[in-house]
């Protein structure tokens, strides 16, 4: 019998501590953190990147190699659009706007001690609970626009109407938490667009993190994926005797497809499972999401039965495995695509004996 992977808990502004830290101590002269600071403007001729200092007093910064992992507004992304072809990015903004808050539970002994991450849909969105312990919760809520608004004039009744008839696994610490988030008639922000991008480097400059794949938090994969990103270029400029010129390429190509299924996969689960849906679709994305939707439900479906029929055969649904990060981005997509086709050849062989025998 297999065992599960061991598994880590981590927050990340403890891992961005902890590297800090760890930095600092190997290379005490070589590195230098500026904090308090923003690239406003990216000059990929001179290699140089303009910064504002606490929001102020803006000054240049030469570089060798320029790491764009300043987020879902990456100002890095947006320079290198000027300068690369068309379609070299594809934005979809969500129809869905959210607000988070930090919550103090009334009865901290109601929640179990596993429930560190928790999404749960309801109608039209989503509720996430995120706690570190019992004392430190945080309690975030994804609606439409038009329900933000009601809750912002301070209609309660229609999220409690909500919750009621869309979220029957929804705990009642977290049910109470989005009620109390509601009544403090909260503001509401954008939800970040998914961007999907063609390549994933420039001149002398890499993307990575939210910069390189902006995507809703429903499998909880943005820092990890961000940590692959960076292994992967570590490994490639290792491989490259520190030759950034040879590295990016190697970075991209390697790269590349596995953030490309990622995103698929995250915006096919999202869509599916919490009601996130993106406006100004054209029609051929209306089309390849709703094919992608079948093969993950074909998938779902088939491995589940599969797994049940014969548990020492097969091993059942891929996402589990892509969650815990045992199984690669890239080869979940392919099994989505390999049971397509299989599905698709079995409906044509009994279409044929069906023709045959009449």
């Amino acid at each position: 019998m297999s065992q599960d992977p061991p598994c880590l808990r981590a927050f990340r502004d403890e891992i961005a501590l902890r590297t800090v830290q760890e930095a600092q101590r190997l290379f005490p002269q070589a590195i230098k953190f500026n904090y308090n600071a923003a690239v406003t403007s990216v000059d990929f001729e001179r290699q140089l990147v303009h910064i504002s200092m606490d929001g102020s007093n803006t000054t240049e910064v030469g570089y060798d190699l320029l790491v764009g992992a300043d987020g879902s507004g990456s100002v890095v992304r947006s320079a290198l659009q000027h300068i690369m072809p068309d379609g070299y990015i594809r934005r979809y903004r969500h129809k869905q706007v959210y607000s988070m808050t930090q919550v103090t539970p009334s009865d901290p002994a109601q929640i179990p001690p596993h429930a560190v991450f928790q999404a749960h849909p309801i109608k039209d969105g989503i509720v996430l609970w995120d706690a570190r312990s019992s004392q430190d919760c945080r309690v975030g809520l994804t609606v439409t626009q038009e329900l933000a608004d009601a809750i912002r004039q301070g209609k309660t009744d229609k999220i409690i109407a909500v919750l009621q008839s869309g979220g029957p696994s929804l705990p009642d610490y977290a049910r109470k938490a989005v009620i109390e988030l509601a009544q403090s008639k909260p503001d509401f922000y954008p939800m970040p667009s998914w961007t999907h991008l063609s390549q994933l480097h420039g001149p002398r400059t890499m993307l990575l993190g939210d910069a390189a794949h902006t995507m809703s938090p429903v499998l909880g994969q943005g820092l990890n994926a961000g940590l692959e990103d960076t292994t992967v270029f570590a490994e490639c400029l290792q491989q490259h005797h520190g030759n950034v010129d040879t590295a990016l390429p190697a970075y991209n190509t390697r790269r590349l497809p596995d953030v490309q299924a990622i995103m698929t996969v995250n915006e096919v689960v999202a869509s599916s499972n919490i009601g996130l849906s993106v406006q100004d679709q054209d029609g051929a994305h209306k089309l390849w999401l709703s094919g992608h939707k079948m093969l993950l439900i074909l998938h779902m479906a088939s491995s589940t039965v599969l797994q049940k029929v014969a548990p020492s055969m097969f091993s059942g649904p891929r996402m589990l495995g892509l969650v815990m990060g045992t199984a690669p981005y890239r080869e979940f997509v392919s099994t989505l695509y390999r049971d397509g086709v299989w599905f698709a050849g079995f409906v044509i062989a009994v279409s044929a004996s069906v023709m045959y025998m009449r």
